[in-house]
């Protein structure tokens, strides 16, 4: 992934079916998409210039009544914030027959997991470069992603030391 001075989209695929498509322009596009074994949820760290959005993909329309989990999840922990990352989400995410939803605890518990136990060498191999200028190229580092996910987030852009 270029970052693009023209507006554009990344398209995922599972074999030679397009699930799901995310936007992407100069400042906004995604940073890391997690498959769960399921192959039916796809984790979305995205990038949207002033907010971080993390939400899943889920193509399982048994669990499209998650889709309003925002209304009672425990995380983030501030309900604005809660409800802006899932109303967002919808913006950034299309061309899909699946819903589009905020993680659950448990699917945030997995990732966390996942990430503690895989190295910064790993998850840049597998992360999409948020800047790419050929000689100078940037990933989402493990750190930062744990961050985006932490148990007490609160700020729709989550710095060290202000979760």
């Amino acid at each position: 992934m270029i970052p693009s001075l023209r507006d554009g989209k990344v398209d995922v695929f599972v074999g030679e079916e397009k699930i799901f498509s995310l936007w992407e322009d100069f400042s906004d596009g995604p940073r890391f998409i997690y498959p769960f074994a399921d192959g039916y949820r796809f984790f979305c760290d995205y990038n949207n210039d002033t907010v971080i959005l993390d939400f899943v993909v889920d193509l399982n329309p048994s669990r499209a009544n998650l889709a309003t989990n925002w209304l009672t999840a425990n995380w983030p922990g501030s309900y604005e914030v809660r409800r802006d990352l899932a109303r967002f989400a919808t913006n950034v995410a299309f061309d899909t027959t699946g819903t589009i939803r905020l993680p659950t605890d448990e699917e945030l518990q997995e990732l966390r997991d996942r990430l503690s136990r895989t190295s910064d060498a790993e998850i840049k191999k597998t992360s999409l470069p948020n800047i790419d200028f050929g000689f100078l190229r940037g990933n989402a580092d493990r750190s930062r992603l744990l961050l985006d996910i932490a148990t007490n987030r609160q700020n729709y852009w989550p710095l060290p030391g202000r979760p």
